[in-house]
């Protein structure tokens, strides 16, 4: 059988399964999130994507309606920056409020240059107006990034940088292929952290969808996958300075539980 037809497989077998992943989207503005989600949202419609931009800028308003989501037996996309721990806790802590639910970050490891180029360019966005303010707000995010660790207790992780997909658009395959490698990630407990430049990211197993958000833990953590394993390990480690690395995944929930803040109005 081939790797499109394994993919296609698996995907129809995560589609049907009564489970649900909240997938947290990692990266600068415009390091392609958004144009990931749409795709995701059109071509798996179990997905909702939940992005701050569309919603005026209100991060309440993304989480209530990733919690609706959720209820209604759906999976989630949070698309924005989430480009801390505190913020990406928001969506790991809302992920325990539903059993059984697996936490998937997919960080987009796309070069400061690169989005810069891509700011420049980029016209009727809902919030930035302006190639200056883009850069602004760019500059900003680059300088206050900190790269997930393990301890934050997501399932899994996987980087992707622009080379692993140059085109603009994404087809079917593309996203189940995606959603496959996430799932074929080592966990963060199996894996030690490397990488240079605190570029990298970290994770733990993929969950399709039915119409229910609740029961017992059925995920695919350790289960053979058939979409395709990536040729090299996607997760990277942090070496961003100030970021504190302690505790266990468990223990990492108490160490956020708390961090939730109103002020992050920045997202995209």
């Amino acid at each position: 059988m081939s790797t499109t037809s394994r993919s296609l497989t698996s995907l129809h077998t995560m589609q049907t399964t009564e489970s649900q992943i909240v997938l947290i989207l990692v990266g600068l503005i415009g390091s392609g999130k958004s144009t990931f989600a749409q795709a995701l949202e059109q071509q798996l419609p179990h997905f909702r994507r939940c992005n701050q931009d569309d919603l005026a800028g209100d991060r309440r308003r993304v989480e209530v309606l990733a919690r609706e989501s959720l209820r209604a037996g759906l999976s989630v996309c949070i698309d924005r920056t989430n480009f801390d721990p505190r913020q990406r806790a928001t969506w790991i802590n809302m992920a325990y409020e539903f059993p059984g639910t697996q936490v998937w970050i997919l960080v987009f490891d796309t070069p400061y240059e690169v989005c810069a180029q891509r700011l420049q360019e980029r016209i009727n966005h809902p919030t930035i107006k302006t190639p200056e303010h883009g850069r602004s707000v760019l500059e900003r995010f680059h300088s206050q990034y900190q790269a997930p660790s393990p301890y934050e207790g997501y399932s899994r992780l996987l980087s992707l940088r622009p080379s692993d997909h140059p085109s603009p658009v994404y087809t079917y395959d593309d996203i189940s292929g995606i959603l496959q490698r996430i799932q074929d990630a080592p966990s963060p407990a199996s894996t030690p952290a490397t990488g240079p430049k605190g570029r990298g990211h970290h994770t733990r197993g993929y969950r399709g969808h039915q119409t229910r958000g609740h029961g017992d833990y059925r995920g695919c953590r350790g289960s053979g996958s058939r979409f395709g394993r990536s040729s090299h390990n996607p997760l990277y480690g942090s070496d961003r300075p100030g970021f504190e690395r302690h505790g266990t995944s468990s223990g990492s929930r108490e160490n956020f539980n708390n961090s939730r803040s109103d002020s992050d109005s920045w997202r995209s």
